[in-house]
């Protein structure tokens, strides 16, 4: 069923089921030199995350990514708690604890780098994004950023613990500031207010969608830069999220959990 609401941009949105809709209010014009400020260092924040990724990624990581993964991979079962702490260590027969993983890669030990994932036990590796791709998630930063005004952090590639054997890296997240955690310190899923992911094949939506769910992340971002739309998901339960909306090029959506906070996610598109 198709909705739009007063005052929005021209556009068809769809949407399933209920869920709230986004921030309202104005969104400030940040200055061109402050702008090119934050775009720079999250740039950099990104270069970092991908420094030391090896140059192939491994069949079975990169085919998790990519939406290739078969069934019998996928998450199935009971609902997941939220978020496993790193005193979690108990995994499953031949599969790894995100305790276990998190400490392999504190130590250096994981071939697989910084972007390296957790998905039910087995250490995945997704691919390194395109140019694009790295353009859209940092320009879609550079305009949340000055928005935030301390009410929340943003990170590239956060580990987020969405339980004892799943651990999911977004492109972007915005965290709820927390006195408990350091910039790159793994949080529960929880602790994300917003994971933003660009689209790199649609089946792998069936994979991760569910895992954040599980993990309590407040809403998940989907920018398919091939169809130039948003996919918004919200309202976590029971494993899956009850809202999804679509936006685009040209609208101004912000997070549920930030007020006032309105941005064009697509504006470079």
């Amino acid at each position: 069923m198709a909705t739009r609401r007063p005052g929005d941009h021209e556009g068809r949105r769809a949407r399933e089921d209920t869920g709230s809709g986004a921030g309202s209010g104005a969104d400030a014009s940040p200055r061109d030199g402050a702008r090119a400020g934050v775009r720079a260092g999250l740039r950099d924040g990104l270069r970092d995350g991908l420094r030391d990724r090896p140059g192939q990624a491994s069949g079975d990581g990169a085919a998790r990514r990519s939406g290739t993964a078969s069934g019998a991979d996928r998450p199935s079962g009971p609902g997941r708690s939220s978020g496993a702490g790193d005193s979690d260590a108990t995994p499953t027969r031949g599969r790894t604890s995100v305790a276990e993983f998190l400490a392999r890669q504190r130590a250096g030990a994981l071939p697989a780098g910084p972007r390296a994932e957790l998905i039910e036990g087995r250490v995945e590796v997704p691919p390194l994004p395109r140019a694009s791709e790295v353009a859209a998630v940092v320009g879609l930063a550079s305009r949340l950023e000055p928005l935030l005004l301390g009410r929340a952090v943003l990170e590239f590639l956060p580990a987020l613990r969405l339980s004892r054997q799943d651990l999911l890296r977004p492109d972007l997240a915005l965290l709820d500031v927390s006195p408990r955690f350091g910039r790159g310190a793994s949080r529960p899923g929880g602790e994300a207010l917003l994971a933003v992911e660009v689209v790199r094949a649609p089946a792998a939506k069936d994979v991760r969608l569910p895992l954040y769910a599980r993990g309590r992340v407040g809403e998940v971002w989907l920018l398919d830069l091939e169809n130039a739309w948003v996919e918004v998901y919200r309202a976590p339960a029971a494993g899956r999220f009850r809202s999804r909306t679509l936006w685009y090029p040209g609208e101004k959506l912000g997070p549920a959990a930030l007020e006032g906070v309105r941005v064009e996610v697509l504006a470079s598109l």
